[in-house]
């Protein structure tokens, strides 16, 4: 069973994937696979230097993603070249990981443009992470010290979360504790492997 696991920013993907893999399923992470194709001497990390250049570069020549991050998200043609460089990257490895995995009993795609990019066909269900606008606003301005005008901006470059819970077929409410959003993980693993989809 593969499961497409997306959610707009700041809903809690990340902290739901941990449970998928706490109990057994094997989780591909769009983000973690971005974050080492862009690493120093990869592929995605030359193409982004080529593109913006050294200006976005640590002292120790990694990446500022967070520089990078502020410089795209204000910039739809920003965002759409960077996406154009690090995408293909992205799904090339995906796949390779979902072939490589194909026989798994429980693979999770997590991707946050999921529906967006189409990669919804690589999957058998779609669940999304959903999460109350208060808390994710609090959560992100808390967390990764966001601004309220740098959390928007985010939000608008991604399909809306009601259009995404219309396309679901699983709902994950992350606005609780984490021991909340734990159980309904619980559920749907215990649902999958009792058949009920």
């Amino acid at each position: 069973m593969r499961i497409g696991l997306t959610g707009s920013f700041g809903s809690g993907k990340t902290t739901v994937s941990k449970f998928f893999e706490e109990m057994g399923a094997y989780v591909i992470d769009a983000d973690v696979i971005a974050h080492e194709v862009t690493e120093i001497e990869r592929e995605g990390y030359y193409a982004i230097i080529r593109e913006y250049g050294n200006d976005f570069l640590n002292p120790d020549g990694s990446l500022n993603r967070k520089k990078l991050a502020e410089r795209v998200f204000n910039d739809p043609k920003a965002l759409a070249k960077l996406e154009s460089i690090l995408h293909p990257l992205v799904r090339k490895r995906e796949r390779e990981l979902l072939e490589t995995h194909k026989d798994d009993p429980l693979v999770v795609l997590s991707v946050p443009l999921l529906l967006e990019k189409g990669m919804d066909v690589h999957v058998d269900k779609v669940a999304v992470v959903t999460i109350n606008e208060e808390e994710r606003y609090k959560r992100l301005i808390q967390n990764r010290g966001l601004t309220q005008e740098e959390i928007e901006q985010r939000l608008k470059n991604q399909m809306p979360q009601e259009e995404k819970i219309k396309r679901g077929d699983y709902i994950i409410d992350n606005s609780g504790a984490p021991g909340e959003t734990r159980e309904q993980v619980k559920a749907l693993i215990k649902n999958l492997k009792n058949g009920n989809f």
